[in-house]
């Protein structure tokens, strides 16, 4: 079906038509990121908009409680019934007649104050300092703003107010984390008949677990509206960095009074006293906020007052419109490659019939009819192949003669160019493999290196340990263990070194007829040959120079490695020569052969297609040999594999 499609868009229709549609395509890409940026950007923009009018409308609200006690306050202070009280000094009635007040208009504090400015009414009658919105009011006549008590100031004020002003963080419910109280405090001065000042009243509003307050805050600005059960809309009163009253919500439900702004916010809006208008993330969900400080009459920021809007909703909004406009984008394209594709197939006719004619040409025959021509570029396109049809059936006659002249010597020199071919491409295998073989093996010489150094030390430590511990204790086949494994380790570094040939050679004169048939005679205990048909002969070869033991080890593992692919049946052929001063042995079974995929891959260290191997027979081999400054190398079909061993005859330099 792929190479389908890459064929219709390979033709004159196909190429019309991608034409046609790619500029549409990109047009109509553009036209969409265009809207859908600006759609975002409008919502962004709006949204933004919106939020900045939240948090206006909730100051509004603030403002009317503050604006509620003011005017409770005054006319409070009006009352006949209070001025008689305090003109005959009847703290009972004057207490009475407050509490009553403070009850129905919801006040958390309603007291008054003597002319000095000290409260009549404190539960603590020890001289204490005059509130400074006391002082502001005997001067001014009238107060209205936010004042933060300590603990001790709201005891005094009532035995009840420090408990409802404390705030638990969650999971705290033992030690509060806020004891302060913020209060919108509403004061003016109570005068007699004849305007002369007796005192001050003041009444406030406890900020802290405010839910009515903070709740009809969040009601008229956002009403009940909710996205996937989380309210919308949320607003906040800060004290400090921590959430006094608030509408948002833990995972448990539960409101999130006592946890706190994020630093970001803090700073801006606590330390600077800066207005916030950005993306935040509230609790556990990211919202669009707004925050703004909330100061005392020393314009030090005491909290903020924060609304904010669910970004979910904006989100989904944003992917629909996103859908939308790709849908859009989609069926344009549809619409415009159908309109394309009909007018290129009737621009393309007249070609394709051309085509099919130049065809019929190109498989041979002479005598073709053209289509008609027209007068258009087709037409004079028609006329020039018509013109070179005739002139190709003259020529045809001409490359004949010559073509049969030709092939005589291109079979010739195609034989000799196939027997030079295969054997360059054999040369480059050859100088590949050993390439990528050397630089495993300089790879393999590093590692082993840097194993090598803490190994000894792990044994070393080991057989201190060992030493130092009974020989009946528990722990000595642990250590056994450990100093076994790092036996192992050792090892396997010995044969990365054996595979990159940085070991040293014995210098020895090796009989290599002698040495295979000790191993053949040696190799029945591992690997049964009672079935095996064995060919040796090996009766020219002199001896060699090299370490007879590391080349015991080659042999025996290429002997052993074709026995067991035999699986105990079949034969075994092990000749050898001499070719150009070298000792060669070729070592062949009748197994089912190497896949050539994994061929490349056998002199790899820790390369097996075994279950119990470790990869390393065959690298250590290659390593030896390359020592001895031989070469190895490996022939394999389905009918079995060929190890071809070459050593030379005289002193060389190893690799």
């Amino acid at each position: 079906m792929t190479d389908a499609f890459r064929s219709s868009f390979r033709s004159i229709r196909g190429k019309l038509t991608l034409a046609a549609v790619t500029p549409l395509m990109v047009i109509l890409l553009l036209v969409s990121l265009a809207a859908s940026y600006l759609i975002n950007a409008s919502i962004v923009e709006q949204t933004q908009k919106q939020i900045r009018n939240d948090l206006n409308a909730a100051r509004v609200v603030l403002e009317q409680e503050q604006q509620r006690l003011h005017e409770v306050v005054r006319f409070t202070a009006r009352a006949n019934e209070l001025l008689q009280a305090v003109a005959l000094n009847d703290i009972s009635q004057i207490s009475h007649f407050l509490d009553d007040i403070k009850q129905r208009e919801q006040l958390d504090i309603l007291n008054l104050t003597g002319i000095d400015g000290k409260p009549l009414l404190h539960n603590d009658q020890q001289m204490v300092k005059v509130a400074d919105f006391v002082s502001t009011t005997l001067e001014q006549g009238h107060y209205h703003g936010t004042v933060l008590m300590s603990e001790t100031e709201l005891r005094r004020e009532s035995r009840d107010l420090p408990k409802k002003a404390q705030i638990f963080a969650p999971g705290q419910s033992k030690i509060p984390s806020e004891r302060r109280g913020m209060f919108l405090i509403a004061s003016t001065l109570l005068l007699d008949a004849k305007g002369n000042p007796l005192g001050c009243l003041y009444g406030g509003a406890l900020l802290n677990n405010n839910l009515p307050l903070i709740d009809r805050i969040s009601e008229l600005v956002y009403g009940d509206d909710d996205f996937e059960g989380v309210a919308i809309g949320s607003a906040t009163i800060f004290l400090g960095k921590q959430r006094i009253a608030t509408t948002v919500r833990l995972k448990n439900g539960k409101r999130a009074i006592g946890t706190k702004v994020s630093e970001e916010v803090a700073e801006a809006v606590l330390n600077r006293g800066e207005f916030w208008l950005a993306r935040a993330k509230v609790v556990d969900e990211w919202y669009l906020t707004a925050y703004e400080p909330i100061f005392d009459d020393n314009g030090k920021a005491l909290g903020a007052l924060y609304v904010g809007m669910l970004e979910k909703p904006l989100t989904a909004v944003k992917s629909r419109s996103f859908m939308t406009l790709f849908g859009l984008l989609i069926l344009g394209c549809l619409l415009g490659g159908l309109l394309s594709g009909y007018i290129a197939r009737r621009l393309s006719r007249p070609l394709l019939a051309l085509a099919t004619s130049a065809e019929k040409i190109a498989g041979g025959e002479r005598n073709v009819p053209l289509p008609i021509a027209g007068q258009d570029e087709v037409g004079h396109l028609t006329m020039a192949f018509a013109d070179m049809t005739s002139a190709l059936k003259r020529s045809d006659d001409e490359l004949q003669k010559l073509n049969r002249q030709l092939e005589k010597k291109v079979e010739e020199r195609t034989s000799q160019l196939e027997e030079k071919s295969l054997q360059l491409i054999k040369t480059q295998e050859q100088l590949l493999r050993h390439e990528k073989l050397a630089a495993i093996g300089s790879l393999a010489t590093g590692v082993a290196h840097e194993i090598n150094n803490p190994a000894a030390i792990i044994r070393g430590n080991v057989e201190i340990l060992q030493m130092s511990l009974p020989a009946d204790c528990e722990e000595q086949e642990e250590v056994s263990e450990i100093k076994k494994q790092v036996e192992r380790v050792s090892l396997i570094t010995r044969n990365l070194l054996n595979f990159a040939g940085k070991q040293e050679l014995a210098t020895d004169q090796v009989d290599l007829r002698q040495l295979l048939q000790e191993i053949l005679a040696q190799i029945s205990h591992q690997q049964p040959i009672d079935q095996v048909e064995i060919d040796f002969q090996l009766n020219n070869l002199p001896l060699i120079p090299g370490d007879r033991e590391r080349l015991r080890q080659v042999f025996t593992n290429i002997v052993l490695n074709a026995l067991q692919a035999m699986n105990g049946t079949g034969s075994l052929c092990v000749h050898g020569d001499i070719d150009n001063r070298q000792a060669c042995l070729r070592i062949s079974d009748t197994g089912p052969g190497i896949p050539e995929e994994i061929r490349e891959k056998i002199f790899n260290p820790f390369f097996t297609t075994k279950k119990q191997g470790t990869g390393l027979g065959l690298s250590v081999s290659y390593g030896i040999i390359k020592a001895h400054g031989g070469s190895i190398s490996i022939d394999s079909s389905e009918q079995g594999s060929s190890f071809l061993i070459c050593l030379p005859l005289g002193n060389h330099p190893a690799n």
